[in-house]
């Protein structure tokens, strides 16, 4: 079935590093994968007519290549989104100002099929988009974006070694760092 992630944080300043309005860990994230494949939300029943897996398209080479690519900031997100067209949407939307800094609301939602294997993203790949930020080959921002896709798009997987420290790394960079 169709995936859709909905995220909401605050800028660095509000956010003072709260784990609580981070993303979901990648096995809380397949946890939810493997309860949408069954049509239900966690101690619900199952429901009927609800898009399965299976019947969703599967990434092609070229998409695929253009994801690998885009993690290796290689690709940018114009041309990911472009290659993604109809099969992954996401929106990143200041929600309001307050005295405690801007709220952000980054929505996606993934029409495919999870590539097995997915990507695996690793350490070189977070050391890599610093080094890029640190040199000033790439914007705040750019960083900001490239982390939050890392994290919502279900072809990414985390690398199993250092999952925890990479999904801690994207957090940090996707919610702490201002995208403005």
């Amino acid at each position: 079935m169709p995936r859709q992630h909905v995220l909401e944080g605050r800028d660095s300043q509000a956010q003072g590093g709260s784990k609580e309005s981070r993303f979901e860990s990648q096995e809380g994230r397949e946890k939810k994968a493997r309860q949408e494949e069954d049509g239900r939300e966690e101690g619900a029943p199952a429901r009927g007519s609800m898009t399965q897996e299976a019947k969703l398209p599967r990434l092609t080479e070229e998409q695929l290549d253009v994801l690998r690519r885009f993690a290796s900031f290689e690709a940018g997100v114009p041309e990911l989104l472009g290659s993604l067209a109809g099969v992954f949407e996401i929106e990143f939307e200041p929600r309001m100002q307050t005295e405690n800094g801007l709220n952000w609301r980054r929505t996606a939602a993934g029409h495919f099929r999870m590539p097995e294997p997915g990507i695996v993203i690793a350490r070189t790949h977070i050391s890599n988009a610093l080094e890029r930020k640190r040199l000033g080959l790439i914007s705040e921002r750019d960083l900001v974006y490239w982390a939050t896709i890392l994290l919502v798009n279900d072809a990414y997987v985390l690398d199993p070694g250092d999952e925890d420290l990479i999904a801690d790394w994207l957090n940090d960079i996707s919610f702490n760092l201002d995208a403005g």
